[in-house]
């Protein structure tokens, strides 16, 4: 009887190292199955998509792009976040999430009109638009360099980069006079002449000239019949 129950307990003594053995072995291979080698997560902000996925091919991990217009202010296919962060530990063939600037990226198109060509070119810097061509218009009530129109309407989606054309006030148009023949006229009537039609004589000299009273013009430019608008500079010689 001794001897049949220590040969009872020698079996389960031995099945029971089998099974605590087997055990070891299951846990230990799912342990390696689950956990795997453990990598670092690269930095991928600010690179190209190519750039990215060539790192990731190193780095032993697998990208999943999310792709949208996320920010202006990046490239088209550039990496702008990720998850997980750069340098946490995931295991080696995971997926590391990034999101991607879409190959076309929108940005809406600000109100230039009423503004100087100096803002305006802020103002497209900071949109990414580029201005292109410039054209210049007469216009009695809009002031030198100021915006009247473009070319893509304010509040429009169009790609980043887009040119933009403007039209420019080049202020009210200059009229045109003939130069008169101002030789021996009255020097102050003459001025008060010019400027009743929005000219300036920017220029009197008084000189001697024996024989003719004060005030009176000898001298003019430009000559007579020459054609002046307000830009032009006039002058007179007058007798002292």
């Amino acid at each position: 009887m001794k001897s049949t129950l220590l040969k009872v307990l020698k079996v389960a003594a031995y099945a029971a190292s089998y099974l605590l053995i087997f055990a070891a072995a299951v846990f230990l291979t799912m342990s390696l199955l689950i956990k795997g080698d453990e990598v670092l997560a690269p930095d991928f902000k600010g690179s190209t998509l190519p750039q990215a996925r060539q790192e990731a091919k190193r780095s032993g991990v697998k990208l999943k792009c999310i792709a949208g217009n996320f920010d202006r202010h990046y490239a088209p296919e550039t990496v702008i976040d990720q998850f997980p962060s750069p340098g946490v530990k995931v295991k080696e063939g995971s997926f590391v999430k990034v999101l991607v600037t879409s190959e076309l990226v929108e940005v809406i198109v600000p109100d230039l009109t009423g503004h100087d060509l100096k803002s305006v070119d802020g103002m497209l810097e900071k949109t990414t638009l580029k201005r292109r061509l410039i054209s210049y218009i007469d216009s009695p009530t809009a002031p030198v360099d100021l915006v009247i129109s473009q070319s893509v309407p304010s509040g429009a989606k169009v790609p980043a980069g887009t040119p933009v054309d403007l039209l420019v006030s080049k202020g009210a148009a200059d009229i045109a006079f003939v130069m008169p023949d101002l030789i021996g006229g009255d020097a102050a009537r003459v001025v008060a002449f010019f400027e009743t039609h929005g000219l300036r004589i920017n220029n009197i000299t008084e000189v001697p000239y024996p024989g003719l009273r004060p005030g009176v013009v000898i001298k003019q430019f430009p000559a007579p019949g020459y054609r002046i608008s307000r830009r032009n500079l006039i002058g007179i010689q007058v007798s002292q």
